[in-house]
């Protein structure tokens, strides 16, 4: 049997996944940059009808340039998702049972998971060299990883075991829609597609709702002032190490998220995902700046001063209108917004205006107890 026709690719926003059919299966493409590398890795999902048919994809009679692909049997049971973002697909769409590792569960934010890392019903793997061997003993179903270039990866020891492993990248997306769609692969995986739409759906328009009603707004202040800056807050991101600040450049998630909540970005021009800046440079926007959001890691304005006197200058530090983005936080301090917030785009977009703006007429349907954006000078 052959199977000659090309894969029905699914229409999606995501720059770095692909979903779709190839000879009646479901498939996917995922794709991660790293430096000035793309990685690719092709996946075949079968069901138990589908692998009954044989799991060869050769003698299955898929195309040359799929039968190396990956072959997954869905839906996945056991599985050791090692990002934070990963965990957080997995709670939306009700899967924590499946979960078995975690790369640290310190961070996790999930309190029932949290403790399952505690007790060690949940595996912490770590970056060590018994990672491997605490993977291997788990029984996996598939490994969820990612990387990022740096000296913590470990994929490709991974990869050279017999364990299932797939490299997720929603973290380089640039939109906060994009980020979420990746819940649509997990609805693959786990059985529960209908799910994953529906909740992607659901979101989808809570988010373009918003997002409309804040543009709307925007251009009637516009139209009812001569100087309609005044009605787009100017917004720095980052921090200084060593003289460099450290920013999001105008086509990342931070530079677009900020769009959508009424901010005028000061890079908004350039279109780079990071940007480095002298000090100098920045300094001279000083007296712009009306929001700084994303301070690095820094959670008070004393951490700040500490590093960098030379701040205490800037518009925003002046007038106490700095915002971090470590609002929720779990038991061990893990940081929500890597975990839940990239499931919730809508709550996420409705707490950054609140912080740029000050308020978001015509709100409905938005559960405004989500915060994960908060004043470094409120405890």
């Amino acid at each position: 049997m052959k199977c000659s026709e090309p894969v029905q690719f699914e229409p999606v926003v995501s720059d770095y996944f692909s979903i779709g059919k190839l000879c009646g299966t479901d498939v996917a493409v995922v794709r991660s940059v790293v430096g000035k590398d793309t990685l690719v890795h092709k996946y075949v999902m079968m069901d138990s009808a589908s692998a009954a048919l044989g799991m060869d994809l050769q003698r299955r009679g898929f195309p040359e340039d799929w039968r190396s692909a990956v072959v997954l049997r869905v839906p996945l049971n056991r599985v050791a998702a090692l990002s934070t973002s990963q965990v957080g697909y997995m709670l939306r769409l009700g899967l924590r049972d499946k979960i078995v590792g975690v790369s640290d569960g310190q961070y996790i934010v999930d309190s029932v998971l949290y403790e399952r890392a505690k007790d060690k019903s949940v595996a912490s793997i770590g970056y060590d060299a018994g990672a491997l061997e605490k993977l291997m003993a788990l029984n996996l179903d598939l490994v969820l990883d990612f990387t990022t270039g740096g000296d913590y990866d470990n994929y490709e020891q991974i990869a050279r075991t017999n364990l299932p492993l797939m490299l997720t990248s929603e973290w380089q997306e640039n939109t906060p829609l994009a980020k979420l769609e990746w819940i649509k692969l997990y609805g693959i995986l786990f059985g529960i597609r209908a799910q994953a739409d529906s909740i992607f759906e659901q979101e989808k328009n809570k988010y373009e709702t918003l997002k409309a009603l804040i543009a709307s707004t925007d251009s009637l202040s516009s139209l009812v002032s001569r100087h309609s800056s005044e009605h787009c807050p100017r917004v720095l991101a980052g921090m200084s190490y060593g003289g460099v600040w450290h920013a999001s450049g105008g086509n990342s998630f931070t530079a677009n998220l900020v769009r959508d909540a009424g901010g005028c970005y000061v890079w908004a021009s350039d279109t780079s995902r990071e940007l480095t800046f002298s000090f100098e440079e920045v300094y001279a926007l000083a007296d712009s700046v009306d929001v700084w959001v994303n301070p690095s890691m820094f959670a008070t304005a004393d951490e700040i001063l500490s590093l960098e006197p030379r701040v205490k200058n800037i518009k925003a530090f002046r007038e106490k209108k700095i915002f971090q983005n470590d609002g929720r936080k779990g038991p061990g301090g893990g940081n929500d917004f890597y975990e839940g917030a990239i499931t919730r785009p809508a709550e996420l977009l409705w707490n950054l205006t609140k912080c740029i703006k000050g308020s978001v007429p015509g709100v409905n349907s938005i559960d405004t107890s989500y915060k994960w954006y908060r004043n470094i000078y409120n405890f």
